[in-house]
């Protein structure tokens, strides 16, 4: 079952409008991040931009690996995407499949374990991090 209008679909299929309200707290956050930054000069804020990086997955879900991007991994008989909300994972009939690390989602509010380790490839050895982790590692080693 659909929540959302079919003309309510992004470039990656996902919900438009709440996509774009992601997009736009994404930019008033970074704003603000910015302003602290002004304010506490001496201070490290880091910013790891989950959007982007969340973003780059959904529309190459293969090359990380995934083979299922838009089922939930956790199987209540929905054909379309598995998702059920009166059937969520740990209430009958729902079950675990047998391979969730194919999947985003465990159970259509929650990444799987395996989504959760790329993001965090993602942050900590790609461009989602903002300064990079290797910068940071780099300052703290000459802190002392």
């Amino acid at each position: 079952m659909s929540l959302a209008r079919e003309d309510d679909r992004d470039n990656m299929r996902c919900v438009k409008s709440v996509n774009n309200q992601s997009s736009t707290d994404n930019a008033v956050y970074l704003a603000k991040l910015q302003d602290l930054r002004r304010k506490f000069p001496n201070a490290t804020i880091s910013y790891l931009d989950y959007w982007s990086a969340y973003s780059t997955v959904i529309k190459n879900p293969e090359s990380y690996g995934f083979k299922k991007p838009f089922k939930d991994s956790c199987v209540t008989g929905d054909p379309s995407n598995n998702f059920n909300v009166f059937a969520t994972c740990g209430t009958p009939p729902a079950r675990a499949c047998s391979n969730p690390a194919q999947y985003i989602n465990w159970d259509g509010v929650h990444l799987t374990e395996a989504m959760n380790k790329v993001l965090t490839g993602m942050f900590l050895n790609g461009t989602y991090s903002h300064p990079p982790f290797e910068y940071l590692l780099g300052r703290k080693q000459h802190q002392g």
